[in-house]
């Protein structure tokens, strides 16, 4: 244990992250900046034995944490890079649970294990996935990103199951759903205002943020996305016009306080 103790010390990345979840039960295994494992059989390979762990993190100690889906979780990784993923996760109802912010502004939704949840991409929805037995995501918390609702893992809902037990034919959704038209114009609206704030001209971003995050608040408060999603949403079109995500997060939350 001593040893142990020494190498987590001279290790400065991920290390203690690791070695809290292997405290927790939960095998780990270490990726390489583009998230490929670095072990010879990937996670196959995973553990939760400490003095594994800390050889890993001693010979990669920049390595980011690998964890595999599937026995103790599943996940539903939404690609908030586009604008159908964006869609989707502003409509879809989705119940509160673990969430964890990706490297590129995506989100990592955590549920309860659950055999229908296979690894697919785009089954569900045009760039949302899922990962579930045979599959891994990076535990991005450990880099300090931000976790919403650490302590909830809730139930996959129901029609998440039934789009993922649908036949291949009836796989691909339209980006914007024709069924109802309001929500057809609240997805145009929800991209127009997005696409306003990641192209503010500097010296113009807080004040074009704000009312775009005005305009997200308001469609909150009308029930079309939640509290949470107009933040995040906020966040992430703040984040390509050079915004920091503090400062984004700060006139998000001013935003909903002003239409509660």
């Amino acid at each position: 244990m001593q040893e142990i103790g020494k190498i987590r010390d001279r290790c400065k990345g991920v290390l203690p992250a690791a070695l809290k979840l292997a405290e927790r039960g939960q095998a780990v295994f270490p990726c390489d900046d583009n998230k490929r494992p670095l072990t010879q059989h990937g996670y196959k390979d995973a553990s939760a034995d400490e003095q594994i762990i800390s050889d890993w993190w001693s010979r990669w100690p920049d390595a980011l944490i690998g964890v595999p889906t599937g026995e103790k979780f599943v996940v539903v990784d939404v690609d908030l890079q586009h604008t159908a993923a964006q869609w989707w996760y502003a409509h879809a109802n989705l119940p509160i649970t673990r969430k964890h912010t990706t490297r590129c502004g995506g989100r990592h939704l955590l549920f309860q294990p659950n055999e229908a949840v296979k690894c697919t991409t785009g089954k569900i929805h045009k760039h949302v996935d899922t990962r579930g037995h045979g599959g891994f995501i990076v535990w991005w918390p450990a880099t300090g990103l931000e976790v919403l609702h650490a302590t909830v893992l809730a139930p996959v809902p129901e029609f998440i199951v039934r789009a993922l037990e649908r036949e291949p034919a009836n796989l691909h959704h339209l980006v914007a759903p024709r069924r109802i038209d309001t929500r057809a114009k609240a997805w145009r609206k929800m991209n127009g205002v997005l696409r306003r704030i990641a192209r503010a001209p500097e010296g113009e971003r807080n004040t074009i943020t704000f009312w775009g995050a005005n305009r997200l608040a308001e469609m909150a408060a009308a029930g079309l996305m939640s509290r949470d999603d107009a933040i995040a949403l906020t966040m992430e079109a703040a984040s390509r016009n050079g915004l920091s995500r503090h400062e984004a997060f700060k006139t998000a939350q001013s935003a909903l306080r002003g239409n509660q």
